[in-house]
C-alpha cells in the first residue's frame, strides 16, 4: 500500500512538473513568484488532503491535472502551427510548384 501511494505521488509530481514546464513555454513571465504558480502550488497541496477524504474517483484530481496538461500542450502546438502556416491560401499554381508539379499551359480559344 505504501509503494502504491509513493507511485501515485511521483506520478502526480511529474504531472505538475510538466504543467509548470508548459506554462513556462506559453508565458515567459511565469516564475515561482507569479500568482499562477502560487495558485497551482496551493491547489496541489490542498488536493493532497482532500483527495483522500472527498474524492469520488480514486485518481480524479490526477486525471484532471493530466487533462489540463494535454490542453496546454495542444494549445501550444496549435499556436505554433498557426504561426508557421499563416499567410492565407495558396493558388493552385503555387501549391503545385511546392510539391514539384507543373500545371499544363492554358490555351485560349
Amino acid at each position: 500500500m505504501a509503494a502504491e501511494a509513493a507511485r501515485k505521488g511521483i506520478t502526480a509530481f511529474n504531472t505538475i512538473k510538466n504543467i509548470i514546464s508548459e506554462l513556462k513555454k506559453i508565458d515567459k513571465t511565469f516564475t515561482p513568484a507569479s500568482q499562477q504558480y502560487k495558485y497551482l502550488m496551493e491547489q496541489m497541496r490542498a488536493d493532497q488532503v482532500t483527495t483522500r477524504r472527498y474524492s469520488k474517483a480514486e485518481n480524479e484530481s490526477e486525471s484532471v491535472a493530466k487533462l489540463y496538461l494535454s490542453y496546454l500542450q495542444g494549445n501550444r502546438r496549435l499556436n505554433a502551427l498557426q504561426q508557421e502556416y499563416k499567410g492565407g491560401e495558396k493558388s493552385i499554381e503555387e501549391s503545385a510548384r511546392i510539391v514539384g508539379l507543373k500545371l499544363p499551359e492554358k490555351k485560349n480559344f
